[in-house]
Parts: structure tokens; C-alpha cells; sequence
């Protein structure tokens, strides 16, 4: 069974652990992370959930996970990217770039991203979570959005401004 490490609202661990299936309290957090990928056109690295996923099946996303217990986010960052990706990256190449509480999921969840281009006749996609990934500018992110087919949260907006205003 898979093991996350139990914060308090204000992001402190608490020394505890549970189980994945596990129930937890309504005052206790985990850690995710998200990250990405954006390449030297400015163009964003997204992956399409395999529609054997349990959560959100067929919609297109980030990589994204959940930060198993002994793990930081950067780390977890790192990891998830080999497992969906096969995307090898290096620990110092993830810059944070925003941390927020999800207090509806119980997460505290960091951003990460990832100067890096990446060929996609390259990649290894882990068949049980990812079906296909692509590229996209921030205006193609932003129709996904608006066409449902993408994964959307309310800070995701702020952060395509961000890339919007990196250097190309």
C-alpha cells in the first residue's frame, strides 16, 4: 500500500503517515505536486488521462501526483515524470513556482516548472494513467479549457499568465 505523509493547515508535517484508502480527518493534508514541462517556444507539455484512470478519465491534464510518505514535492515532481512520461529531469531543473491548500481535497499542492525541450517521439507513456501527450501554446491551453476537455482549477489561469510573460 502506498503511504502519505499527514500535514496540519498551516503545512506542517505532523509526524504521521496513512494509507492511500485510508480516511482522513478533515484538519489533515498531504502533499501533491504538479509540473510543467514548457519548452523553449513557450509551448506547454500536457498528457491526456487514460480512460482507464479512476479520477477524470480521457481529460486532459498536467502531470500531476501525489507525494508518497519520505518524499518532497520536488522529488515527487521528478518521479512523476519518469512514471507517466518516462521523462527523465533533473531535481534542480523543477523552480517552484506557487503552493496553495486545496482544502476541499486535503492537499497542499506545489507548481512546478520545467524549462526542458522534450521530443515526444521519445517519451515512454505509462499506459495505465497517460494515452497520448502533446504541446500546446497558452491560447490552445486556454480553448482546451474553455472546451472542458482540460483540467481546470481557479490559479491555473495566473500561472499561463506567467508563461505568457517568460522570456521565449
Amino acid at each position: 500500500m502506498e503511504y502519505w505523509d499527514i500535514y496540519d493547515k498551516d503545512g506542517h508535517f505532523t509526524g504521521r503517515k496513512k494509507g492511500k484508502y485510508e480516511k482522513w480527518g478533515e484538519d489533515e493534508y498531504h502533499l501533491a505536486t504538479e509540473g510543467w514541462i514548457i519548452n523553449s517556444n513557450k509551448q506547454i507539455l500536457v498528457q491526456q488521462r487514460s480512460n482507464k484512470c479512476q479520477l477524470l478519465p480521457g481529460m486532459w491534464a498536467l502531470t500531476t501526483g501525489r507525494i508518497i510518505s519520505g518524499e518532497n514535492t520536488r522529488e515527487g515532481c521528478v518521479r512523476e515524470f519518469r512514471e507517466e512520461l518516462g521523462i527523465h529531469i533533473d531535481k534542480d531543473e523543477c523552480k517552484l513556482v506557487k503552493s496553495f491548500m486545496k482544502n476541499r481535497l486535503g492537499m497542499i499542492w506545489d507548481i512546478y516548472f520545467i524549462r526542458k525541450d522534450v521530443n515526444l517521439d521519445e517519451l515512454v507513456l505509462q499506459e495505465e494513467e497517460v494515452a497520448r501527450a502533446k504541446f500546446v501554446n497558452t491560447n490552445e491551453f486556454r480553448n482546451m479549457l474553455k472546451e472542458g476537455i482540460m483540467c481546470e482549477y481557479e490559479e491555473i489561469y495566473e500561472l499561463l499568465d506567467i508563461i505568457d510573460n517568460l522570456e521565449a
